[in-house]
C-alpha cells in the first residue's frame, strides 16, 4: 500500500519527467525545422564574420555582468554586503542550476552560496524574492514592446500601444501594496515566512530595479542581433526585430518554468518570431547556435568565478598562516 509521501514522490518524479519531455518536444521541433531546411540553408551558408562573433560575444559577457551587479545591488539594498569577485561563485554557480526544471536549484543553490559567504538566509531569500520579480516586472513590460515591434513593425502605432501597456503593468505591480504580495509569493516558493511591511522598497527604487532589468534584456537583443548578423546580412531595421525577437522568446521561456532554462520554448518561440523575415531553416540555425553559445559562455564563467574563489582562498590561508 502506498503512503501520502510515496504518492508525492512519484508525483514530482512524473511532473519533472513531463518537463524534460516537453522541452525535448520542444527541441525536436526546431531540429526538425533545420533538418527539413537543410539543403537551401547549407547552399546559402557563409563562414561567421569574426568581427560580429567578437561583438556578440562580449555583448553576451557584458550582460552577465551587468546582471551580477543588478543582483548585487539588489543584495546591499535588503541588508548585506558582497564585494564583486564575493558574488561570482553564488551568481555564476546558481545561474547554472537554471537548467534543472524548475526554479529550485536556482532558489536554493543561491540562498545556500550565499550563506557561505556570510549573507543572513532571510536575507539572501529576500533578495533572491526580489530579483525574481524585477525580473518578471521588467522582462515583461519589455518583452510586449519587443512583440509588437516583431509583429508591427518600427515607429508604428500598433508597436506603440502594446509597448505602452507594458509600461502601464510595469507601473501597476510596483505598487508598494501589489509588490508587497508579488514577494510574498516569491518568498513562499523558497520556502520563506510572509514579508513584513517595513522592508518593501519603496516605487522609486523598485522603478529602478525593474528598469535595469528591463535593460539587461534589451542588452541581450543586442548579443543575439549581432550574433545573427556573423552568420546572415542584416539591416538596421532587421538587426532591431531580431534582436526583438529574441528578447520576447527569452522572457516568455523565463516564464516556462516547466522546462529547463526555457529549454526548447525559447529556440521555438525564436523561429516563429523569425520567420517572417529569415528562412525557417537560417532562423532554426540561430535559435540552436545561441543556446549553445550562452552555455560555452556560462560555463567559462563559472569556471573563472571558480578559479578567482580559488586563488582568494589560496591568499586567506596564506594571510592566516
Amino acid at each position: 500500500m502506498s503512503t501520502p509521501r510515496s504518492k508525492t514522490r512519484w508525483k514530482s518524479l512524473l511532473w519533472g519527467a513531463a518537463r524534460i519531455l516537453f522541452a525535448a518536444a520542444a527541441l525536436l521541433f526546431v531540429v526538425k525545422i533545420f533538418a527539413d531546411h537543410w539543403p537551401e540553408f547549407r547552399a546559402g551558408w557563409r563562414p561567421p564574420r569574426p568581427a560580429y562573433v567578437t561583438a556578440a560575444g562580449a555583448a553576451l559577457i557584458l550582460s552577465y555582468l551587468y546582471l551580477l551587479q543588478i543582483s548585487l545591488a539588489v543584495l546591499r539594498r535588503v541588508g548585506s554586503r558582497l564585494s564583486f569577485r564575493g558574488g561570482l561563485r553564488p551568481f555564476f554557480y546558481s545561474l547554472l542550476g537554471r537548467y534543472i526544471p524548475g526554479r529550485f536549484a536556482v532558489i536554493v543553490g543561491k540562498i545556500y552560496l550565499y550563506e557561505r559567504r556570510g549573507v543572513p538566509r532571510l536575507t539572501a531569500a529576500l533578495a533572491l524574492a526580489y530579483e525574481n520579480v524585477f525580473a518578471a516586472v521588467g522582462g515583461f513590460a519589455v518583452a510586449a514592446a519587443a512583440v509588437a515591434t516583431v509583429a508591427a513593425g518600427l515607429l508604428s502605432w500598433r508597436a506603440l500601444l502594446p509597448a505602452a501597456a507594458g509600461v502601464g503593468v510595469l507601473l501597476v505591480l510596483l505598487q508598494p501594496g501589489v509588490l508587497k504580495r508579488l514577494l510574498g509569493w516569491a518568498l513562499r516558493r523558497a520556502g520563506r515566512d510572509e514579508l513584513d511591511a517595513g522592508r518593501v522598497l519603496g516605487r522609486g527604487e523598485a522603478t529602478a530595479f525593474a528598469l535595469a532589468y528591463a535593460s539587461y534584456c534589451v542588452i541581450s537583443g543586442v548579443f543575439f542581433a549581432l550574433f545573427a548578423a556573423a552568420f546572415v546580412p542584416l539591416d538596421a531595421g532587421l538587426a532591431v526585430r531580431v534582436g526583438a525577437a529574441y528578447v520576447a522568446a527569452s522572457v516568455l521561456g523565463y516564464a516556462a518554468v516547466f522546462t529547463p532554462s526555457g529549454l526548447g520554448v525559447r529556440e521555438g518561440l525564436v523561429v516563429l518570431l523569425l520567420h517572417q523575415y529569415l528562412p525557417p531553416g537560417e532562423a532554426a540555425f540561430l535559435a540552436v547556435a545561441s543556446r549553445l553559445a550562452t552555455v560555452v559562455v556560462e560555463l567559462a564563467l563559472a569556471g573563472a568565478a571558480a578559479a578567482l574563489g580559488n586563488k582568494e582562498a589560496a591568499v586567506n590561508r596564506r594571510a592566516s598562516a
